[in-house]
């Protein structure tokens, strides 16, 4: 288990690589250092959103060379499609009925909201879920996501949805490193 996973440069597979990236890769770069110089261990961790607006044509192999080439090659790249079978195990756990019945509701109306995505990722990435495409020896004890400012909403609904769950008490490890973006539409 590592000390720390860190999420950064997320991008929507109808985007390209932008000025947003560019900066997450530039956060991690001044947060490797601290890291380095406290003797923590950590991950490198993508999330593609190829689930909110699904481009065939996004080249995963080029992002992650352009991620490499910046000196941040991913220890795990992962597209958000590929949790939907534990976004319903998350919905399973959420305790707070009111919440679980809207979320519900939102799937049969449009699809699986980001809020879920993101309380499913981190529950992920703390270890409190498995997942056979995520290797356990990237499970942390605490998360850093390096995110622009205009995912906020998005973050604060997916902690609570992990507030409702048997793991609360996550909240406390996962912090975040957001920065001046883009407005997401």
């Amino acid at each position: 288990m590592q000390d720390v996973s860190i999420e950064y440069a997320h991008i929507y597979t109808n985007n390209r690589i932008n000025e947003e990236h560019e900066k997450s890769v530039q956060i991690l770069s001044e947060l490797k250092g601290d890291l380095d110089a406290g003797d923590q261990t950590f991950s490198l961790v993508v999330m593609v959103d190829d689930y909110s607006f699904p481009d065939p044509n996004f080249d995963y192999e080029e992002f992650s060379k352009w991620l490499g080439d910046k000196g941040f090659k991913p220890d795990l790249m992962i597209r958000e499609s590929q949790l939907i079978p534990l976004c319903d195990e998350v919905i399973s756990l959420i305790e707070n009925g009111k919440l679980k019945a809207q979320i519900t509701e939102y799937i049969k109306s449009k699809k699986y909201p980001c809020s879920l995505f993101v309380a499913t990722w981190y529950l992920l990435r703390l270890g409190h879920l498995s997942f056979d495409i995520f290797p356990d020896e990237l499970k942390a004890k605490k998360l850093i996501n390096i995110l622009p400012k205009s995912f906020k909403p998005f973050e604060d609904k997916g902690l609570e949805i992990i507030e409702s769950t048997k793991f609360a008490d996550a909240k406390s490890n996962i912090e975040y490193k957001f920065f001046e973006g883009r407005l997401i539409a």
